[in-house]
């Protein structure tokens, strides 16, 4: 009879508690889409007054563009660690493509390359304005490569 008991009751705890685990792995897939959206912005904020130069909206400013540059080559690599959550499955809003998850090898690697051209924009600044928005273009054709193929276009 206590066996019948303990079976009861272990079953109706497993059942009662599906719900919550439900929960958690929807706040867990949420967590990392926050994450990952934080680490994008934080991206954009030091992207943008390159860009704002490149279209001459703001005067160059070397000095300006190396620092930035140099966060930006710190901050990408880390997008493939926020991006080790696979969210698919989650049914939460995000524009990341299932085509990450299905190649994380190659996902990574553009991040890789758009690290490397992030660094060159550093040193590029050293050989002046020209040079340096010749490797900002480079980086943004890197970046473009990477959201072209994993980012869900609006």
């Amino acid at each position: 009879m206590s066996k019948v008991v303990i079976a009861l009751a272990l079953c109706l705890t497993l059942l009662t508690s599906l719900p919550a685990m439900a929960a958690d792995a929807e706040e867990q897939a949420q967590a990392a889409i926050d994450t990952r959206q934080g680490l994008l912005k934080v991206v954009v904020n030091y992207f943008g007054p390159i860009v704002g130069m490149a279209r001459g909206q703001i005067p160059y400013d070397g000095d300006v563009v190396k620092n930035n540059a140099g966060k930006v080559a710190v901050l990408l690599p880390m997008i493939p660690d926020v991006f080790r959550k696979d969210t698919r499955d989650s049914g939460l809003e995000t524009e990341a493509l299932d085509k990450i998850w299905d190649n994380m090898s190659d996902f990574q690697a553009k991040t890789e390359t758009a690290t490397e051209r992030a660094l060159a924009l550093a040193a590029a600044t050293a050989d002046g304005q020209e040079a340096a928005m010749k490797a900002f273009g480079a980086l943004g054709a890197g970046c473009k490569g990477c959201h072209d193929d994993y980012r869900q276009q609006n």
